[in-house]
């Protein structure tokens, strides 16, 4: 009985399949599954990042795939892959993930690594970087990877955790830098916003890991897509600091609670 519920089917999300198993890693002392992570990566690319085709996340199934079998790989790869300006890859070594990510927009363009321990997975993340490398900018290419310092989990299971919260901040980073400098909720009226919105205009809800998106309001950035602006990457872009992150346990509830709401 316990196997049937556990293999019960909660909900799907585009093309990510939740069951009751997948939510148990979840609990705190568990390993995040590469269900939750695929989950959330979806639901922040159409959620929190909607109206914004520059940025790309890729579930860790593909990014596993992509160092298999690169000639087969591609026909599951979005066929703009090559225009994105900012693409996200969970590293997983069976034990442990981290996070590789390529930038168009660095002169020239350049991989970034974040491991919450150390360079565990520092390895891994070459070999992905390098099938990267072959498939966005050729063979002749030699990008660049840098090693960002960054917050360092207190134990052996929280690295999920980590991914998903730094992939969260930086992809939101990313995206504001890109809005235009006026906010279009000064062009058109709040009362109208909150009834209906202009067809040529996205609101795109905060993100669950902002502190006041979990306060009881509601906050959105309101643009219109034509608007959006090619940024300038600085070094400070790809700092993070423990101040700019959930603590672990509550990034866990904080899953948990959004799976429940499309549960």
């Amino acid at each position: 009985y316990l196997k049937t519920m556990r293999d019960t089917l909660l909900f799907s999300y585009r093309d990510v399949a939740v069951y009751i198993s997948d939510t148990l890693s979840l609990r705190e002392g568990q390993w995040l599954n590469d269900t939750i992570l695929g989950f959330y990566f979806e639901y922040l690319t159409h959620e929190i990042l909607r109206g914004d085709n520059s940025i790309l996340l890729l579930k860790p199934a593909l990014v596993q795939l992509l160092q298999a079998d690169l000639d087969s790989i591609k026909t599951a790869l979005p066929p703009d892959i090559h225009a994105k300006d900012i693409i996200f890859a969970p590293i997983g070594s069976g034990t442990h993930w981290s996070l590789l990510v390529y930038c168009r927009q660095t002169q020239p363009p350049s991989f970034h690594y974040f491991d919450s321990m150390a360079n565990a997975n520092y390895h891994h993340a070459l070999a992905a970087k390098h099938w990267l490398e072959l498939l966005l900018l050729g063979t002749q290419s030699v990008a660049q990877m840098v090693t960002h310092s960054c917050p360092q989990q207190e134990n052996s299971y929280d690295c999920g955790v980590f991914v998903v919260l730094f992939a969260d901040l930086l992809a939101r980073r990313y995206a504001d830098l890109r809005l235009p400098p006026k906010n279009i909720a000064q062009d058109v009226p709040r009362a109208v916003l909150s009834r209906r919105v202009p067809h040529d205009v996205i609101r795109r809800p905060m993100s669950p890991f902002v502190q006041t998106a979990n306060d009881g309001g509601t906050y959105f950035d309101v643009f219109r897509p034509t608007a959006l602006r090619k940024p300038i990457i600085e070094p400070t872009f790809w700092w993070i600091d423990y101040g700019d992150l959930f603590n672990p346990n509550s990034a866990r509830m904080t899953l948990l609670n959004l799976i429940n709401k499309h549960a």
